[in-house]
């Protein structure tokens, strides 16, 4: 029997109209999956259409033409609970620590008494123990992103979406929450469809990398990563896979 993936798009196209009036051609007959418990990333030059990837399998926008699935089913349907992730932390601000966390299950009408239990094993689990109580603009940027991290866990969803999260984050502490990442999905069975433009966030990260052409966003090719967790950086092998996504971009690139 065939596996179902975790994400799915075949012969996906979306146009926009710009503020000018412009039709832009964002995605041409994109076509790709990604498999269940998998962190797959998307990587590309701007204007390939990566976040509208992400749209699309939220549900936040329909395609013009070809379909878009989240675990077999149509993303629009929105019968399949998504975590969505931008490098904007999107914390309610009048809210704490705990209980931004704590929303999608009171959202559920979960007890308050599990709901505390399970907010505090999140806090424990992300480093956020002594932060609980503390309200986003109290919080660097590193912990607004491990909170955001902790209200995806709490939402139970299995399927996240996630668009350059790190990206506004200092080296240490972005590479601080990647490995959190790693260790958050495989523990949790959840399936990652990631977007960056670091080819070294990718290569650290995915099992799976796509590269997307731009001016329309196309599927220009992918690399299976087979270097187990956890990576080290200075390997040769991790130099190689780098250097190989960098020269598939740049082809891409110099094909505009």
């Amino acid at each position: 029997m065939e596996k179902i993936p975790a994400f799915s798009l075949t012969g996906v196209s979306k146009n926009f109209l710009s503020r000018q009036g412009v039709r832009v051609n964002a995605l041409e007959g994109v076509s790709f999956s990604a498999e269940k418990g998998a962190i797959t990333c998307l990587v590309g030059p701007t204007g390939s259409g990566k976040s509208t990837v992400l749209r699309l399998l939220s549900g936040l926008e329909l395609p013009d033409s070809g379909e878009v699935l989240v675990d077999g089913a149509a993303a629009a349907h929105g019968k399949i609970s998504i975590g969505y992730l931008t490098q904007h932390h999107t914390l309610f601000p009048w809210l704490s620590t705990s209980e931004n966390i704590g929303l999608p299950l009171e959202i559920k009408k979960i007890h308050e008494a599990e709901r505390s239990r399970r907010v505090a094993r999140i806090c424990e689990m992300l480093g956020l123990k002594d932060a609980q109580k503390l309200y986003p603009y109290e919080l660097s940027g590193g912990m607004q992103q491990r909170s955001a991290l902790g209200r995806l866990l709490a939402s139970d969803s299995l399927y996240w979406l996630m668009d350059e999260p790190f990206n506004a984050l200092d080296e240490r502490t972005r590479h601080q929450l990647q490995a959190l990442l790693i260790k958050l999905a495989s523990e949790n069975g959840v399936s990652v469809l990631f977007v960056t433009h670091s080819i070294d966030e990718a290569v650290f990260l995915a099992d799976r990398i796509i590269v997307l052409s731009p001016n329309p966003g196309r599927v220009e090719g992918s690399f299976d990563i087979s270097i187990k967790h956890p990576r080290n950086r200075l390997s040769p092998e991790y130099g190689k896979l780098i250097e190989e996504v960098r020269q598939s971009i740049e082809a891409v690139i110099k094909e505009e």
